[in-house]
């Protein structure tokens, strides 16, 4: 059986995007979606007050009425919802331990209770062990968008982001556009001779092939996802915010070793700047 998508959810509108997006994926995947909605527990042994009743009773009744209106849109979808009583990023976090992809609202605007925002999502996605997927809610939607971009690093442990990006390619029907960003040398920055277009292209080759090796055998399993490499002159932060107004989903990979809720330059602005879903994914 499937693992469900988590989905954090607050009644703002990026959660209700982050549910929109959830339940297109499951629509691909079939999957089922959960929404699970947080809140600070009522200290046992006090008496419960009337204002804690009635917002349990509004946060039961926001989520069943957003549930039956996506089971209404989405013909075939299984979703269910879920209240958990603590801090949200934590119990966001248990919610999907068991490796579903958890999606969020990247950019909180104060709904129930203002649990989900912009700090919590990204302390979230820097702690999760599994994919976690930002999702904004004003995508302009004028824009013409390649469904599935990867913004990839040299090195070794990357397998997992390669995999997601291809997977997600796959349930797409759709091409993988690998972007890769590089810096010229400090020394060519301030040397009185810069560059020439045959030192570029002779590095701009190397990082191709060098690429090409990293993903042609985890493509293999993927035989029908086609593999697009560009590799890019420029800022990764730059090139990547750029790419996130155009992707329908945007992969970005996450160093473990990061101190916690550490996304790295590129991947906040990406999250912060670009219009797409970014999903972030944690490897070695």
């Amino acid at each position: 059986m499937a693992l469900p998508l988590i989905v954090g959810f607050d009644g703002s509108k990026p959660s209700l995007a982050a549910a929109e997006w959830a339940a297109g994926e499951a629509m691909l995947t079939g999957s089922p979606v959960r929404l699970v909605l947080a809140h600070w527990p009522h200290r046992e042994g006090t008496p419960v007050p009337d204002a804690y009743v009635r917002l349990q009773s509004e946060a039961v009744d926001l989520l069943g009425r957003t549930v039956e209106d996506l089971r209404a849109r989405h013909l075939g979808l299984q979703v269910d919802y879920e209240l958990l009583a603590g801090e949200a990023p934590t119990q966001l976090l248990h919610a999907a331990e068991h490796g579903s992809t958890l999606v969020l609202g990247s950019r909180g605007t104060g709904g129930f209770a203002g649990l989900l925002l912009g700090s919590t999502a990204l302390e979230t996605a820097g702690r999760a062990e599994y994919p976690v997927v930002l999702v904004r809610d004003h995508a302009d939607p004028r824009l013409p968008r390649h469904d599935v971009v990867l913004g990839l690093e040299l090195g070794e442990g990357r397998a997992p982001v390669i995999e997601f990006a291809l997977a997600e390619a796959e349930r797409r029907n759709s091409a993988l556009r690998v972007v890769h960003a590089w810096l010229p040398s400090i020394w060519w920055a301030i040397g009185t001779l810069p560059p020439g277009d045959a030192e570029r292209t002779a590095i701009q080759e190397d990082v191709t092939e060098k690429l090409q090796a990293l993903l042609q055998p985890l493509a293999e399993k993927y035989p029908r996802v086609r593999l697009h490499i560009d590799v890019r002159t420029g800022s990764a932060a730059h090139i990547l915010v750029d790419e996130a107004n155009h992707a329908g989903l945007l992969v970005l990979g996450r160093r473990r070793q990061r101190a916690v809720s550490a996304l790295g330059p590129a991947a906040h602005a990406a999250v912060h700047y670009g219009h797409s879903a970014v999903a972030i994914v944690p490897h070695a």
